[in-house]
């Protein structure tokens, strides 16, 4: 019987390959393409969003619905997608601020979706970003400035200090006496000495507790972050007269930022109004710590490692250790290379350098830190440790002699830089040029004047008055971007004697030889005393 079967089966379907004239009826479907004019647009909340689409297709306008939508969460859901906003071929939509959507200041994803009626099939444009801002800001290089009795801040905007690489160029614009054109003419009282914004990972969901934060040689100002206008004083950061109005150094530390004052520290998230009770109060330590703090971002020390200090007190250096790291600041080892050393020959003990600290910064190869001392006799010398090693013995390299460097012998250097990673990227300024040179596991220091990459000495207008290289520990918008060009562009500042002489030099330097790319240069200030990056 099952043989029977078989053979009728077999009968039927060789019948029905016969009959199959092949006639099949396929239909090709209409394609579609959606461009957009930009990849990025900007918009305040509150104003109109406007982007007009290029479709090319052959389907039918009756037969297309337009939606644009956002990239986010939507009242109770969890998981982000993207929400309709806007039915329309033009955009033509409304920026609101929503608790949930567009929850505040930042930048999101926006797209369009093309669906044809008559099929369901959905077509998609490239995503595009827009930057939602309460208020527009200048974004750049904040120019701390002034004539010895009073100071200004002004603003650079410029491709160099933008926080992101622009996708086009973007058309400079210099505002040397921003703050005070927004203050009525008011200015900073005293002479400049440092200048910060304090932008931690996620702050941009809170603007209110963002500020510029310019420090003189009389006290601290707070200015708004966006339009410069005057929010107080330096006390005013601090919860009921807690700290003593000391103004000494601003520390970005991830998602919160510390304040020295008067030698205690003070530490709040960006989420917090105002700073506490001290983290660490010097009076109930042993350390006399100096404000210029460098945090490390990676674990050193078996782990443990986490930021570096210079102990004013007993001349030596002291790191910061535990899990906890600066959000503790009560864990400290003392560099004492001598504890432990046994046979090795140490070419000096970073806990005792028996010198006070000049300038330090991480700089030479890979994890190492260069520091420059100046010992009782009025002698300068700099040294190299490395940070990456897991026990004190293993840190100090290298000792390095300056005497023999006539500016350096003389007191004529105002300013020293380093550049993180590379050993070729050591610079000082004095007065009359900035100057370059190598270390090189410990040979002897032979500076250059500061050179392009076709071997022309970048020279400069006026007398120098400040140098530095830019490493800003800011965080920007809601990707938390960092500067892309941290640590290859420099920055000089020059003065000709008159007010609005003041040239800011922009510097692009080449990581690898340590010379000059490329110089621009930007006019109208008085004398520049500190230069850092706005990124909100």
């Amino acid at each position: 019987m099952s043989k029977l079967y078989i053979i009728f089966l077999t009968l039927f379907l060789l019948y029905g390959c016969y009959d199959d004239k092949g006639n099949y009826d396929y239909k090709s479907l209409d394609s579609l393409l959606i461009t957009l004019p930009s990849k990025t647009y900007s918009c305040l909340f509150g104003e109109k969003l406007q982007i007009s689409p290029t479709i090319e297709t052959t389907i039918p306008e009756t037969d297309l619905i337009y939606e644009w939508e956002f990239y986010g969460k939507d009242g109770d859901n969890y998981w982000s997608r993207y929400f309709p906003v806007y039915k329309g071929k033009e955009l033509d939509y409304t920026c609101l601020y929503n608790d949930t959507l567009l929850p505040g200041e930042g930048t999101y994803s926006l797209r369009l979706n093309v669906t044809q009626n008559s099929t369901g099939r959905h077509f998609y444009s490239e995503v595009v970003s827009v930057k939602l801002d309460f208020q527009l800001s200048h974004i750049g290089a904040m120019v701390l400035h002034g004539d010895g009795i009073s100071s200004d801040i002004g603003i650079v905007v410029a491709d160099e200090f933008q926080i992101v690489k622009p996708e086009s160029s973007v058309i400079p614009e210099v505002y040397p006496h921003f703050y005070s054109n927004a203050n009525a003419g008011e200015r900073i009282d005293g002479r400049g000495q440092w200048i910060i914004q304090n932008c931690t990972k996620s702050s941009y969901r809170y603007p209110e507790n963002i500020f510029v934060i310019a420090a003189t040689d009389k006290g601290a100002v707070l200015a708004h972050s966006k339009s410069l206008l005057n929010n107080g004083s330096w006390n005013d950061l601090f919860n009921g007269g807690l700290n003593q109005g000391k103004p000494e150094n601003v520390v970005i530390n991830s998602m919160s930022f510390m304040a020295f004052d008067g030698g205690d520290v003070f530490k709040k998230t960006s989420t917090e109004v105002l700073f506490a009770v001290p983290l660490y109060a010097t009076a109930d330590y042993e350390y006399d710590f100096d404000p210029r703090i460098l945090p490390f971002s990676h674990h050193t020390y078996k782990d443990v490692l986490r930021a570096l200090l210079f102990d004013r007190a007993k001349r030596g250096f002291v790191a910061i250790i535990g899990s906890a790291g600066l959000n503790s600041f009560n864990k400290f080892l003392e560099l004492d290379a001598t504890v432990g050393a046994g046979s090795v020959n140490i070419p000096f003990n970073p806990g005792d350098m028996k010198a006070d600290l000049i300038h330090m910064d991480l700089g030479g190869l890979g994890d190492h830190v260069l520091a420059v001392m100046k010992n009782d006799g009025g002698e300068y010398f700099m040294v190299e440790m490395d940070v990456s090693v897991k026990t004190a013995p293993e840190t100090p390299k290298f000792k390095y002699d300056l005497m023999h460097v006539e500016d350096v012998k003389n007191n004529r250097v105002i300013d020293w830089a380093f550049g993180s990673t590379f050993m070729n990227m050591c610079y000082f300024a004095t007065s009359e040029g900035v100057y370059r040179f190598s270390v090189d596991n410990g040979k002897t220091i032979r500076p250059e004047p500061l050179m392009t990459a076709n071997n022309a000495k970048v020279r400069f207008e006026g007398n120098i008055t400040m140098m530095k290289i830019l490493k800003p520990d800011i965080f920007s918008g809601n990707n938390n971007d960092v500067y892309y060009k941290s640590n290859v562009e420099m920055v000089v500042g020059t003065y000709g004697g008159t007010s609005g002489s003041g040239i800011l030099y922009s510097i692009e330097l080449d990581p690898l030889s340590g010379r000059v790319l490329l110089v621009r240069e930007y006019t109208g200030f008085d004398e520049i005393c500190d230069v850092n990056i706005k990124g909100y």
